[in-house]
């Protein structure tokens, strides 16, 4: 009766276990050479067509090389070298025709060359013909020279012509203002300009551009295997503006050729998530976050002259794997399922004797120790162990409530020992050898005054001066004694929201009188604390105040007041200058003050730490979170605790 049940189940879990395993073993094994397959099929589709796409940009840059080499470019090059020095050469114009015919032909012969331009030294174009259109010579120059786009400034674009080497093909983009089509995006596709020399010397350039509309042919021809979809995006370390820009995507409709559609990134896949992977390894499989699709990428250099690099991803869907074990997970499932329902209601005839007391004592010691004092753990279970377990349990909670209760009442003492300790003899030396004597002080200083003539300013001013002192010491002495009687709060509940409003509402004069804005921001609504409302009062108060008196005229000083379910929590904010780095450990000390030397006592806050702990709580000081003053910042326990030190 005692361990029955727990071997039983012991027992069930023991074939059901195994078999279980077994299964999601074998299943998991087949299902990972097939995964396995699938990787090695989608590896090589995108090996295919990284390699038709390497075959077109070779094809291009031959028809790149070739038109480069033609008698009509050629002979543009004394036009050209004529162009960088200002001159217009007297056969620029049949120069032109012939070239300009020769390249329209060209595209209609090749089709592909979107944009063909003849740049000189300076780089300013003589000839541009884009898909069969020649543009003609409208742009006027500082020269005799008519250029057919507007001179070029960009000394940076410069830079880079004069550093490409002859009779090569580089890859590079140029400025803004000579793109060829009305992009929301940069374009997609880089220039291939090729330097042309005239004896070993560098007179122009041939910048080509095909807007990969052929790319865009391939792409779109390639097959998807398994219902997979293609996107490849461009990565480039060393230019923001492109690096994870999407050229071709088959979900959000990229293309190489329409760079009109608005800019589109990789770090946008899965948060950014796969493109973190990419730069942690150029090729791969990403798993997405939410286990939907496998990502197979590689990386590709498709330009010769540069760092940038093409990711040809395929995105595939896992569920094309897992399907065809779908059926025996459900099936197992099934069994699992009423195999536990079974075990289930066979258990439930063994819970009533053994596994509800264990629930129980469990219960019972969380919630001892969330706090919960005072009770005993009813005596129910009909097992012997478990009986045994209670009663000790019972013993325990008796023999720690009492240690608590004793420690609580020597944690008192101490902490008014250790306060009264510091100060407690001279207060009482304080209060009755000085006060007397103050107060004949102030006595006499009436009747020296009353005795003077009404033209002894002088002393009449010296003898006010004399009271004033003697008054400042008074309060220095009331405020030792208040120190050292400091008394133990008198607990009571009362509505912290109500109490806030009503302190700060007997402040406004004091802040109307110093011209600061004084505000409550109010968080708790019907928040219940039991503390000693009048000590607390006090607190808020001194904080209050040194926070008028640190605040220039016209500032707000912010009260705000914050209830959650274990403790109230009071800030107030100024805009005064703060209270240096080096000060902090200090402003607790009796006698302490930063403040003018009639402004305060400089026990204020010692007085408001004591009573703070005594509630349990605790008082800081500090910087508000911009910078800009001082936060402080006092909180209590929302039910009556033991005090805190420090």
């Amino acid at each position: 009766m005692r361990l029955h049940v727990n071997i039983f189940l012991w027992t069930l879990f023991a074939t059901l276990v195994p078999v279980t395993a077994l299964v999601l073993g074998v299943t998991a094994y087949s299902q990972q050479r097939f995964q396995e397959a699938m990787d090695r099929e989608a590896n090589a589709n995108l090996n295919a067509l990284v390699g038709e796409i390497d075959n077109r940009l070779r094809y291009e840059r031959e028809v790149i090389r070739g038109m480069a080499n033609s008698p009509a470019v050629q002979g543009m090059l004394q036009a050209l070298q004529a162009s960088s020095t200002g001159y217009r050469h007297p056969d620029l114009t049949a120069l032109r025709i012939r070239v300009n015919a020769f390249l329209a032909g060209l595209q209609r012969t090749v089709p592909g060359l979107g944009s063909v331009r003849l740049m000189d030294a300076q780089g300013n174009s003589l000839v541009k013909v884009t898909l069969g259109r020649v543009t003609p010579p409208m742009y006027d120059s500082l020269g005799s020279v008519s250029y057919v786009e507007e001179e070029l400034s960009d000394t940076d674009f410069l830079h880079a012509l004069a550093k490409l080497p002859p009779g090569e093909i580089s890859y590079l983009m140029l400025p803004n203002e000579r793109w060829d089509m009305g992009a929301q995006r940069p374009l997609s596709m880089l220039y291939a300009v090729t330097p042309l020399t005239d004896i070993d010397r560098v007179v122009g350039y041939l910048a080509v551009n095909t807007f990969g509309e052929y790319i865009d042919r391939l792409l779109n021809l390639a097959p998807r295997i398994h219902g997979g979809t293609l996107l490849i995006a461009e990565r480039d370390l060393g230019e923001d503006a492109r690096d994870g820009l999407l050229l071709y995507d088959d979900l959000g409709g990229a293309r190489y050729s329409d760079p009109s559609l608005p800019s589109s990134q990789a770090q946008d896949i899965d948060e950014g998530a796969f493109w973190e992977a990419v730069q942690r390894r150029s090729f791969g499989v990403y798993l997405t976050r939410d286990g939907r699709h496998r990502i197979y990428y590689q990386e590709y250099h498709p330009y010769t002259n540069t760092l940038s690099s093409w990711i040809v991803a395929l995105r595939l869907p896992t569920d094309f794997v897992r399907a065809p074990y779908a059926d025996i997970r459900s099936s197992l499932v099934i069994f699992a399922l009423f195999a536990l329902g079974l075990s289930l209601a066979l258990a439930w005839l063994g819970a009533r004797y053994f596994a509800r007391p264990i629930v129980r004592l469990g219960n019972a010691l969380k919630a001892y120790a969330d706090g919960r004092r005072g009770f005993h753990l009813p005596l129910r279970s009909h097992t012997h162990e478990l009986r045994l377990l209670e009663n000790a349990f019972n013993y325990m909670a008796d023999r720690l409530d009492q240690a608590r209760a004793a420690r609580e009442r020597a944690e008192q003492q101490a902490l008014q020992k250790a306060k009264m300790a510091s100060i407690g003899e001279m207060a009482a030396g304080i209060g009755h050898e000085i006060n007397n004597p103050l107060n004949n002080i102030l006595s006499l200083t009436r009747l020296i005054e009353r005795d003077l003539p009404a033209e002894a300013r002088d002393a009449r001013r010296d003898i006010t001066d004399l009271r004033e002192e003697a008054l400042r010491v008074s309060r220095i002495v009331r405020g030792v004694m208040n120190f050292a009687r400091q008394l133990p709060p008198a607990h009571e509940a009362f509505d912290a929201g109500a109490w806030l409003s009503a302190v700060i509402e007997r402040l406004q004069g004091e802040a109307m009188d110093a011209d600061i804005d004084l505000r409550l921001m109010l968080t708790p609504q019907g928040c219940i604390v039991e503390a000693d409302p009048s000590q607390l009062e006090q607190v808020l108060v001194n904080l209050v105040r040194n926070a008028l008196q640190a605040s220039p005229a016209g500032q707000t000083v912010l009260v705000e007041g914050d209830c959650d379910a274990g403790q109230l929590t009071v800030s107030v904010l100024d805009r005064g200058h703060g209270i240096p780095p080096e000060l902090i450990s200090r402003v607790f000390d009796p006698f302490f003050t930063t403040k003018p030397v009639d402004k305060g006592t400089g026990l204020g806050l010692s007085v408001s730490l004591g009573i703070v702990q005594y509630h349990g709580g605790q008082l800081e000081l500090g910087p508000r979170p911009d910078g800009a003053g001082t936060l402080a910042r006092f909180t209590v326990p929302r039910r009556k605790s033991p005090p805190q030190l420090a």
